[in-house]
């Protein structure tokens, strides 16, 4: 097994999660196979030169013709592994797939020494004991990865030479067919360590992975109510504006700032506030797709990006969640605690917007609802000319970065 035969688990395979390291053992078996299959029929040219003086000649030949179709089936089977559709296809299907031509493989090599055996000529029982023991020792390599594998070829091709060793008229045939037998077992042995030493290396890199995804994380979310963070928002906004998507894509930026929450943190202290921006953040999550960007901006403040969303969708999305916010009630030490939500939605189209002016124009919107009332959901186009508030950071953020460049 080569030294790089193995990949690293990335973030969206660690979301298969222990399936990711079954089909890592199958690729590892399947990349193997080209150097297993070229070695095989170089083996079996040279073992039938060797033979020919001794052993039928037309048997040798439908040996190799039948070598040769096995091992060009293989070599097909390991294309169609690579070209398949991994969500189509199963690890149970391909396993069975592998394991079962690799038996044929070895009852193919075992009927040489069942059929073809040079019962007269103990130097060349012993070029087909080397040869063997050299396919056998190299299928540990190839073949140990996957479970199973190697016994299902080792053991069908060394069965029948301990056989037909055990039979041979010379005293020594019973001694011969214990050292086959003590090889063989111990070609077991070396196949389940080289498995143990794989899985080894897979769950490293498991770990690895996991631990990436936990820190990328917390550097990404807030830690109170496990929502993007300020930074993580601005950086997917930015490429969502950035993208090569076509222009005519409808997008959606959505600034949600609770009317009346210092109130809570005054009478119920930060206890109750942590638990009322937790239960805001569930209504924000509740009401956004998967494929919507939903964040924490500020202390009381929070965001979100819905992707190929017009503002009529939007409008409908964020009047939902404020009449949710509007109707949440929080107990706490015998008390109840509400808020409101002032809300501004921007509505632009990717390539014609830049994020900017997406955050100018929801801040507006936003600020617009705090103006009339509170408790409102207001809009804006990303297209008009809005004079940034002090609210939001983030708006600073992202329209002081031109101004930074200039200079």
């Amino acid at each position: 097994m080569r030294a790089d035969s193995t990949q690293t688990a990335t973030l969206g395979q660690l979301a298969l999660g222990p399936r990711w390291a079954e089909e890592e053992q199958l690729r590892i078996a399947f990349d193997n196979l080209t150097g297993a299959l070229a070695a095989s029929l170089i083996s079996a040219c040279v073992l039938v030169l060797l033979l020919w003086p001794v052993v039928d000649n037309e048997g040798l030949i439908i040996w190799l013709g039948a070598t040769a179709v096995i091992a060009i089936s293989r070599l097909v089977l390991q294309q169609q592994f690579e070209r398949r559709e991994p969500r189509k296809t199963t690890f149970a299907r391909w396993k069975r797939a592998f394991v079962g031509s690799v038996f044929l493989s070895g009852c193919v090599w075992g009927a040489l020494p069942a059929f073809l055996f040079p019962f007269e000529s103990l130097q060349h029982q012993a070029f087909v004991a080397m040869v063997l023991s050299g396919i056998a020792a190299g299928a540990v390599t190839a073949y140990a990865p996957l479970p199973g594998a190697f016994p299902a070829f080792a053991l069908p091709m060394l069965t029948p030479f301990a056989i037909q060793v055990f039979q041979v008229d010379n005293g020594s045939g019973p001694m011969v067919t214990l050292l086959v037998a003590a090889f063989a077992l111990s070609m077991l042995r070396s196949a389940r360590h080289s498995r143990r030493n794989v899985l080894d290396l897979l769950r490293m890199q498991m770990k690895n992975a996991e631990l990436a995804r936990e820190l990328h994380h917390r550097a990404t979310h807030d830690s109170l109510v496990n929502l993007v963070n300020q930074g993580e928002f601005r950086r997917r906004l930015e490429r969502l504006t950035r993208s090569g998507r076509r222009h005519s894509d409808d997008y959606s930026v959505i600034f949600i700032d609770l009317d009346s929450f210092k109130e809570v943190n005054d009478t119920g202290g930060h206890a109750a506030g942590d638990r009322v921006l937790q239960g805001v953040a569930e209504i924000i999550r509740r009401n956004t797709r998967a494929c919507d960007t939903a964040a924490r901006v500020g202390g009381d403040e929070f965001a979100a990006i819905l992707e190929g969303c017009p503002h009529g969708r939007a409008t409908e999305i964020a009047e939902r969640i404020r009449t949710e916010i509007e109707n949440f009630r929080l107990e706490h030490d015998g008390r109840y605690f509400a808020v409101r939500a002032s809300i501004g939605v921007a509505y632009g189209k990717i390539g014609e917007h830049s994020a900017a002016n997406m955050l100018k124009a929801a801040d507006a919107a936003c600020y617009s609802a705090k103006e009339q009332g509170r408790n409102l959901v207001r809009e804006n186009a990303a297209g008009g000319c809005f004079d940034s508030s002090d609210r939001f950071e983030l708006t600073q953020a992202l329209t002081a970065q031109p101004r930074l460049r200039e200079a």
